[in-house]
């Protein structure tokens, strides 16, 4: 019978749950009692064989130690194996609420961000319009053209705060990501980015176009996204380039910059990094992979690597 090896959770191997990894260390427990009482049983019966001193017996019993020593030392690993799958069923638990929270810290860090563009832009702009149309109403009986100067002004003002809302309103959830999909969608945020970034942004598409499981494509606008504002954010770049390939087992998101980049492994160290937790994680929640390419004065690049499910063609529930 071949080895089967036992990988922890997480990896491309069998994931064993919670419930699975203590029903198993159970079976291994009663299997290495049961391996104790035959090894009690082989001692004692070479005890008997070699009293006896009848040949044949002592040779038996010769042959029941040798039986009693491998039983020993399947039992020993029995007890190590047990012992590992505890281990790792702890440590599965462990990186799995680890995961859970890394998720919450992340939902609320994106509430407290869009309470603060609401805060800075609606709000106060609303609070700006009210005040005005007060003033207007005082200016219609005394200065009607004053009045309606300021109702002119007030037009753009809402028109502004129409603007900041439906900017928050794609940051949540645009729409297009749902009706058209996930190049659609990037290419109409590409545009909106560029214009407010002041970066040259370039987007390079190879393969056939083609829908993905909603889940992934929503993982896959989010890690663009966060990886975007980051190069705005941190990168001090003029370009950025977005490539997305459409393989028959995979699809391959890479955003590159010419910025200034970073000491990965000292920006994780110090929990400074950008966010690139946040989008390993969402690349794992749907089965797919992260890494990041960077070095100082090397410019980062970020690729996302997702298997080719079945599409689902529609909006996430």
């Amino acid at each position: 019978m071949g080895k089967r090896s036992v990988r922890e959770p997480g990896t491309d191997g069998e994931r064993i749950e919670g419930r699975e990894a203590a029903d198993l260390v159970a079976v291994l427990a009663h299997l290495g009692e049961d391996f104790a009482r035959l090894r009690e049983e082989l001692a004692e019966a070479g005890l008997a064989f070699r009293r006896s001193r009848e040949p044949a017996l002592v040779d038996a019993a010769a042959r029941l130690a040798l039986c009693e020593e491998r039983v020993g030392d399947a039992s020993a690993q029995l007890e190590r194996l047990a012992r590992a799958l505890g281990e790792a069923a702890a440590g599965g638990r462990r990186r799995r609420q680890d995961v859970g929270f890394s998720i919450i810290r992340a939902q609320e860090e994106e509430r407290r961000r869009l309470a603060r563009d609401i805060h800075d832009g609606p709000a106060q702009l609303l609070a700006n319009v009210v005040f005005r149309i007060e003033v207007s109403q005082k200016l219609l009986t005394v200065d009607p053209e004053r009045a309606y100067a300021e109702m002119e002004q007030l037009k753009t003002l809402v028109r502004q705060s129409l603007q900041d809302v439906r900017k928050i309103i794609f940051d949540l959830r645009p729409m297009a990501l749902d009706d058209l999909g996930f190049l659609p969608a990037l290419r109409g945020y590409l545009g909106t980015f560029g214009e407010r970034s002041g970066l040259a942004c370039d987007l390079v598409v190879q393969g056939r176009e083609r829908r993905l499981p909603a889940p992934a494509e929503v993982a896959l606008f989010r890690i663009a996204q966060e990886a975007l504002n980051n190069v705005w954010k941190h990168a001090d770049a003029s370009r950025v380039r977005v490539s997305l390939r459409f393989a028959p087992d995979a699809v391959e998101l890479a955003v590159s910059d010419d910025g200034v980049g970073f000491d990965l492994e000292e920006a994780l160290a110090r929990g400074n990094g950008f966010g690139l937790v946040s989008m390993r994680e969402r690349a794992g929640l749907v089965g797919g992979e992260l890494a990041v390419e960077t070095s100082p004065g090397r410019g980062t690049t970020v690729r996302a690597s997702f298997p080719a499910g079945p599409s689902e063609g529609g909006g996430t529930p």
